[in-house]
């Protein structure tokens, strides 16, 4: 059994590695703490009555801020 080093790979290595590893759940937690920590994960409060129009703005933030980082 190979360690994978989990901290050598950026964020997106990380996601392609989960993706093609769906078995290992400990990269799955690495890159959702990671995304967390970078602010890539958008989360939700289910009963704020507002949730929607707040998952729309950041989501919006999220993909503008993408496109100026390119």
């Amino acid at each position: 059994m190979t360690l994978t080093n989990y901290e050598a790979m950026n964020l997106d290595e990380l996601r392609q590695y989960v993706l093609t590893h769906r078995e290992d759940i400990s990269a799955f937690h690495v890159y959702v703490d990671r995304s967390k920590a970078v602010g890539r994960m958008i989360t939700i409060n289910p009963d704020d009555p507002n949730w929607e129009e707040n998952l729309e703005q950041r989501i919006q933030q999220a993909t503008s801020g993408e496109a100026e980082s390119q």
